[in-house]
């Protein structure tokens, strides 16, 4: 730069000059545009008042769904509220799940559908209609029944006669579906919905699983249900007779349905009768159903264990179970949690259909969430849908000794078993209890014309929900309790051994327990030293955790107990 000092300074002086004019325009500038702004987010928060107004706001607009669970054997329908709830959420729906079966109902329930707002409630096997749900709900309010057994069962035709124009059934058989479509008027709406599965959620490498084949399931002693079917005629009388030939025609024919064979027998005695005549014939003759069942789940599994084929079997009443190999029979103790986690370590799954000649059934489907070999019993849902030999092994009670040969062959060839595990893995996805949920939503769009579905994920209701007074919340924490304590002592407890993720699993129950209940009850923090254990177990003393688990859930129980009868500790 040239120049004199009093000109570098005089060009300073204008440079300062037109830097303060620019500040000062830039300073209008920033007020103007803040004024702009303030006038856009009033305008903003004044449509968005107005739009609340009139339509309410985005969370409002969500679909609340309560979720009631029930009482089964082996917890399996719990299992299926679980899912759907989960599956709701995802699809925007706020969900709240209740059990049936907590001290605290049926008096949470009616308080609960009396204070908060439920577009759709879901049950199984009608639990609800104990409580007389259909008089208590909402005028708008969609109630789903979920149905796993025969419609000719006693109790589930008593809830069924209280279905109104706002209940859709969901059968998980296809025959069901029919049956209630022709003998049950009064339910206006039904959806053949099959049933799906659960897995445990670590699953081994299928070369290194341990069991060869697992089955899950009861066993009881087929002639029981036949003397129940006999017992109320007379010896030698027409009606005898009559049975006898349908308990013979049902073995014969395995592939009719218990309706199929009570028409065939009418048919063969010259009888005609009424649709309501014929529907309560069905009702008498229910045993015959679980006489069938139970008839070729003895013979499957005898005729496996007299080939030398060993099995790993979780279950109610196996130790009844007389065979000329019962060497082979290796029983486990423990319930629905352990029978999963063994799952997850099985080459194969067995299961023997419970009658239902066109549906699906939760064991298959759960064998190939596992990515274990599912092998099956044959039903017209299972053959349109999957392919025998790629996606599991199907079966003809009419050819069970086939079986044993074909199970040792998936044994011996490990690479073709995990071949169809892999495919049965990749299949089950379009067959999960999410796409059932799918399907009952879809149902009950084109039937009421409501979507439940929306963008972005609800919320958990149940953890959110006022009781109706100190002792129904009381009532529902023992309950939760007890249900803990006896996951942790009878199942999990029960296993061959105990591992981190079991204890991590029960540590969740708690935390959730927690959660919806700390707050709102004194008594409720695990001992300091059971959670230092719980959360960092050591292998001496993982065995001994469920039941030191269990123990603690039962003290707070007692203090829960005690407190609200007014003794002081």
């Amino acid at each position: 730069m040239h120049g004199s000092y009093e000109e570098i300074a005089a060009l300073l002086l204008d440079i300062c000059k037109n830097y303060e004019q620019h500040m000062e325009n830039f300073e209008g500038y920033r007020k103007f545009i803040a004024g702009e702004k303030a006038m856009f987010e009033k305008d903003v928060k004044n449509m968005a008042e107005a739009f609340q107004k009139t339509f309410g706001t985005a969370e409002t607009k969500r679909k609340n769904v309560l979720l009631v669970k029930t009482i089964s054997r082996y917890a399996s329908t719990n299992r299926y509220i679980d899912e759907w709830a989960s599956a709701m959420r995802k699809r925007g729906c706020n969900t709240c799940v209740l059990d049936g079966w907590s001290l605290a109902q049926p008096a949470l329930y009616s308080h609960v559908i009396s204070s908060d707002k439920f577009d759709a409630v879901f049950d199984v096997d009608g639990i609800l209609c104990t409580w007389g749900i259909t008089k208590n709900l909402p005028e708008k309010t969609i109630y789903g029944i979920y149905v796993c057994d025969p419609p000719t069962s006693v109790d589930l035709q008593d809830k069924l006669l209280q279905a109104d124009d706002r209940t859709v059934v969901f059968p998980c058989d296809r025959n069901f579906c029919d049956y209630i479509d022709r003998y049950f008027p009064m339910v206006k709406h039904t959806k053949f919905i099959p049933l799906s599965g659960s897995a445990y959620p670590q699953c081994a490498p299928y070369e290194s699983r341990e069991i060869d084949i697992l089955f899950t399931g009861t066993y009881k002693d087929p002639e029981e249900y036949k003397t129940q079917a006999l017992s109320r005629f007379e010896k030698g009388s027409a009606m005898a007779r009559f049975v006898e030939d349908m308990l013979e025609d049902i073995i014969l024919h395995p592939w009719r349905t218990l309706p199929e064979i009570l028409s065939r027998t009418l048919k063969k005695y010259g009888q005609e009768v009424s649709d309501s005549d014929f529907h309560e014939l069905a009702i008498e003759f229910l045993s015959i159903d679980f006489y069938a069942r139970f008839y070729y789940r003895d013979k499957v599994m005898r005729t496996l264990l007299d080939a030398g084929l060993k099995i790993d079997v979780y279950g109610n009443g196996w130790e009844n179970f007389n065979c000329g190999h019962k060497e082979n029979l290796i029983l486990h103790k423990g319930g629905p949690y352990a029978a999963s986690k063994a799952l997850a370590n099985a080459k194969a799954a067995l299961n023997v259909m419970p009658w239902f000649k066109d549906g699906f059934q939760e064991r298959i489907a759960a064998a190939m969430l596992s990515h274990t070999v599912a092998v099956t019993d044959e039903s017209k849902y299972i053959l349109e849908e999957f392919e025998d030999g790629k996606d599991l092994e199907v079966f003809s009670l009419e050819k069970i000794k086939e079986l044993p040969e074909r199970i040792r062959d998936l044994l011996e060839n490990p690479e073709k078993a995990a071949e169809i595990a892999e495919n049965g893995y990749k299949k089950i996805q379009d067959h999960t209890w999410a796409a059932r949920v799918d399907e009952m939503f879809q149902k009950i769009e084109e039937d009421f014309g409501v979507s439940l579905a929306m963008e972005g994920e609800g919320r958990e209701l149940e953890f959110e929900i006022e009781y109706p007074d100190h002792k129904n919340l009381v009532d529902d924490a023992v309950y939760e309790l007890h249900q803990m304590a006896a996951l942790a002592e009878n199942d999990i407890g029960e296993m061959d051994s105990v591992s981190k993720e079991d204890i991590d699993f029960l540590m969740r129950k708690f935390d959730a327990f927690s959660r919806k209940f700390a707050e709102r009850l004194d008594g409720l923090q695990m001992s300091g030293y059971i959670r230092e254990c719980m959360e960092r177990p050591s292998a001496d003393l993982m065995d001994k955790l469920p039941g030191l688990f269990a123990m603690q859930c039962r003290a707070m129980m007692g203090e829960l107990l005690l407190r609200e009868r007014g003794v002081k500790i």
